[in-house]
């Protein structure tokens, strides 16, 4: 019976191969959510970063309101008496994931 190394998924994770396609993975998310965001964007700060770590890479929207940007949020026009709309999320990440 075949045995199988406890580790094989440190050891894969490692090679550098396996590295570069996990990065070359990231940047390309994170170009397609670039893409994504100038689509919507007319203000505000609102930013793309692709960060690496040793095995892996993170695609963030960075915003104070990047909740809000991603997955909408509900909203009024400052009256006591408004009616609440919901403001559906632009789903950037998401998107540019394939998700």
């Amino acid at each position: 019976m075949a045995e199988v190394d406890r580790n094989v998924n440190a050891i894969v994770a490692h090679l550098p191969g396996v590295r570069a396609a996990v990065r070359a993975a990231a940047r390309e998310v994170g170009a397609r959510a670039e893409a994504n965001l100038a689509q919507h964007r007319h203000s505000g700060d609102a930013e793309i970063e692709v960060t690496y770590g040793r095995t892996d890479g993170h695609v963030s929207l960075v915003d104070e309101a990047a909740m809000s940007i991603e997955f909408g949020h509900f909203t009024d026009n400052g009256e006591t008496d408004a009616t609440v709309t919901y403001v559906p999320g632009l789903r950037i990440l998401r998107d540019a994931a394939d998700l």
